[in-house]
């Protein structure tokens, strides 16, 4: 007998077993793995973002853009006269030439006389720190520093009028340090040495200058 021909317009029913096709599932030893490091990737970058807004960039060390030259010695010729440098007629100075300053202003520096020991210089008599300028007579920024107390600096300089923390240090400056010391008496200081160290926008300390 021959098979019953299909009503017109009726539709055959197709074979579902050759019209599907193989379908394989991702291992799940595979899907762990992915899961696995997507997560590690996710934990790493919300950790670089995390510490970057924690701590912010990190300063330049003050080495890099400042350098002062060796010191030359010279004398107070009077109490006063360089305005708040000299406290006694006698008093042993130093001035150090500025070599190299980029970027760095007054309020990026602070600076110290340390001993041979690495202590902090006690000075007998009032002493002081300032930066002086080409064709200026007084310090544009100065530190004073009371008889006995310790010639460093806890905080930024006083500037002149005219200027502010944020003013550039510039080669046509020079540092001045009064060291509280009388000059006939300046031999026991001798190997004493001016370390500069970075504040506000800089980190570290640049080389110590023996002073002579």
């Amino acid at each position: 007998m021959h098979a019953p021909r299909p009503i017109e317009g009726q539709r055959r029913t197709p074979n579902r077993r050759t019209r599907r096709g193989p379908h394989r599932a991702v291992s799940p030893i595979i899907a762990t793995i992915l899961l696995v490091a997507i997560t590690v990737v996710l934990a790493a970058v919300l950790y670089v973002l995390v510490t970057g807004l924690t701590h912010g960039p990190s300063s330049p060390p003050i080495e890099e853009s400042f350098l002062i030259s060796s010191p030359a010695a010279g004398k107070c010729w009077a109490a006063g006269v360089t305005n708040h440098i000299c406290g006694t007629t006698g008093d042993q100075l130093f001035n150090l030439t500025i070599q190299m300053s980029t970027s760095v202003t007054f309020g990026d520096i602070l600076l110290e006389v340390k001993t041979s020991a690495n202590s902090v210089y006690k000075n007998p008599l009032a002493a002081a720190f300032a930066i002086m300028k080409a064709g200026v007579a007084t310090p544009v920024a100065y530190y004073s520093v009371t008889a006995s107390a310790g010639l460093a600096m806890s905080k930024s300089f006083t500037v002149a009028s005219g200027y502010s923390l944020s003013t550039p240090i510039t080669t046509s400056m020079w540092v001045v340090v009064g060291t509280g010391t009388a000059a006939t008496s300046w031999t026991a200081g001798q190997g004493n040495f001016v370390t500069v160290l970075g504040t506000g926008h800089f980190s570290g300390s640049t080389s110590g200058q023996v002073l002579p």
